[in-house]
């Protein structure tokens, strides 16, 4: 039907935080394709946050270079969250605009190399999302019904939270 009628409707993104030892999924944000990850990475983290509550503090959090930026960088060291963020090879060293991302940034290079790095910060771990990704396509399909956006953006929510409840009773 889409190359039928030449239309591109494009895909939804969605954008999630999740506990890895439980696989609950403690932030989610729903977005179409032209939102990038790294400007809802402070509302994830506050949705997290909200629901650990302070009995349950985040300690660290895994994430890839998309979420490698300054305003994440700060939001973890305000909260005292250690950082297990990728950053790019060649990012820079000196603080420009986040000193915890150059002392990160330094930690990285200092540990020498890509796989001591993900070995001490527990990097691998930062897959269990993926997993969780596959789960919900597994058990309610790829596809949605809805045909508005906004109705698919709400689909698509209710998908990943009817996930989550069988997992939270579980723990």
């Amino acid at each position: 039907m889409r190359e039928k009628w030449r239309v591109r409707r494009g895909w939804m993104k969605v954008h999630a935080m999740i506990d890895i030892e439980t696989d609950q999924i403690l932030g989610l944000e729903v977005t179409d394709e032209s939102v990038q990850d790294d400007p809802l990475f402070t509302p994830l983290l506050g949705q997290a946050l909200e629901k650990c509550g302070k009995a349950h503090p985040i300690r660290q959090v895994l994430a890839d270079w998309g979420y490698s930026r300054i305003h994440g960088f700060n939001a973890m060291e305000k909260r005292g969250i250690k950082s297990g963020v990728k950053t790019r090879e060649n990012a820079a060293t000196r603080s420009t605009g986040s000193p915890y991302r150059a002392e990160c940034v330094r930690e990285r290079m200092k540990s020498g190399g890509y796989r001591e790095w993900a070995d001490e910060t527990g990097y691998g771990m930062r897959e269990k999302i993926e997993g969780v990704f596959s789960s919900v396509k597994r058990i309610f399909g790829e596809s949605v019904t809805a045909s508005s956006r906004q109705g698919i953006m709400r689909e698509v929510m209710m998908k990943f939270n009817c996930y989550n409840l069988p997992v939270s009773m579980s723990v």
